[in-house]
């Protein structure tokens, strides 16, 4: 049934495992179940130490993978967080340097290579599919495991089931937030057994309480049956159009604003100020609607309707979002023509 998270598992556990594998690429054939992203990636540092005998690790400048202990090693995050030592080297690879990468992993070093196909905390920017198709092959010839971190990106929130993970073959699949559908936590690493043998995901070592639970993972399986139905995904497609040109129409003629971009409804508004960005963030908390900021890119607001969300509710958020950045501009040029007081 592809599943290793429990020595003894649950019929509702393998059925969604069932469900993943279906959707998945044919370059992974196991589930391994996590309570969240971020241990769905510690999970994943396991499975390629044990199976390569590595110990270095790389990542992309710009990643976020999560809060937990290796996923924050393997981030750049931007907002002064307690830096942790990590128990491993962790090596930095710029987007687009192709020849930095081929050396780095030519020394046969690196267990894994972990990318997000769109840099979510990064400021919402695409990795190059050229890029990204290159460093699946240097990882092959140098015997270094790729993961695909899609747990942003994947299960529609860019307009297809996965952003990246059908082109590039991953050998470990990273998915969460989606699965669990809002309700419960729930993430997964899928991973191939061609590569991983079965003692390095061996549940002794893998195991948990709670992932994979029968409740959590029934969520699961609902909300890949929703995501596989045949509108869905076209339907955030269009959605996604109408609300980057909604937003660009809305926020174009502002000085504040320098760019509306994104894919399907993974959106960012890049503002010129980190300060601009935080104002208009409160300014849309006023108005009952929630965005923020990215955690690497602090002038890069995070715009991430529902999936499920309808026409007249997005039109609705973006006129909100339009009256937050209006706001947070006369309270910047409120605040630029105040009388100077001095002591």
């Amino acid at each position: 049934m592809g599943l290793s998270t429990k020595i003894i598992g649950n019929e509702a556990a393998a059925t969604c495992a069932e469900a993943l594998l279906r959707h998945a690429p044919s370059s992974v054939d196991r589930v391994l179940f996590a309570n969240s992203g971020g241990e769905s990636v510690d999970a994943a540092v396991r499975i390629a130490m044990l199976a390569t005998g590595r110990s270095r690790l790389a990542s992309l400048r710009g990643a976020y993978h999560g809060r937990t202990a290796a996923a924050l090693a393997l981030s750049e995050v931007g907002i002064g967080t307690l830096s942790l030592a990590p128990a491993y080297p962790i090596e930095r690879i710029e987007i687009g340097d192709l020849e930095g990468a081929a050396r780095l992993l030519a020394g046969r070093e690196v267990a894994a290579l972990f990318v997000e196909p769109v840099q979510g905390e990064g400021g919402i920017r695409p990795v190059p599919a050229d890029f990204l198709a290159a460093l699946r092959r240097l990882c092959r010839e140098t015997g270094t495991l790729l993961v695909l971190d899609e747990i942003q990106t994947g299960l529609g929130r860019c307009g297809s089931f996965w952003r990246s993970a059908a082109d590039c073959e991953p050998d470990i699949l990273l998915v969460g937030k989606t699965l669990g559908g809002g309700l419960l936590p729930l993430a997964a690493a899928l991973y191939s057994s061609a590569c991983i043998g079965s003692r390095q995901t061996d549940p002794l070592i893998l195991a948990s309480t709670f992932a994979g639970g029968a409740l959590a993972a029934r969520v699961g399986d609902a909300v890949l049956k929703t995501v596989g139905r045949p509108r869905f995904l076209a339907t955030v497609r269009e959605l996604g159009m109408e609300a980057r040109a909604g937003l660009a129409e809305a926020l174009g003629g502002r000085e504040e604003i320098v760019e509306v971009r994104g894919e399907g409804l993974m959106i960012g508004v890049q503002c010129a100020t980190p300060a601009f960005a935080g104002d208009v963030v409160m300014e849309a908390l006023k108005r009952r609607l929630l965005v923020t900021f990215c955690l690497n890119e602090l002038a890069v607001l995070r715009v991430y309707p529902p999936a499920v969300v309808d026409a007249r509710t997005l039109a609705s958020g973006i006129e909100r979002l339009a009256e937050a950045v209006g706001a947070a501009s006369r309270n910047a040029e409120g605040e630029r023509s105040a009388p100077q007081t001095f002591v």
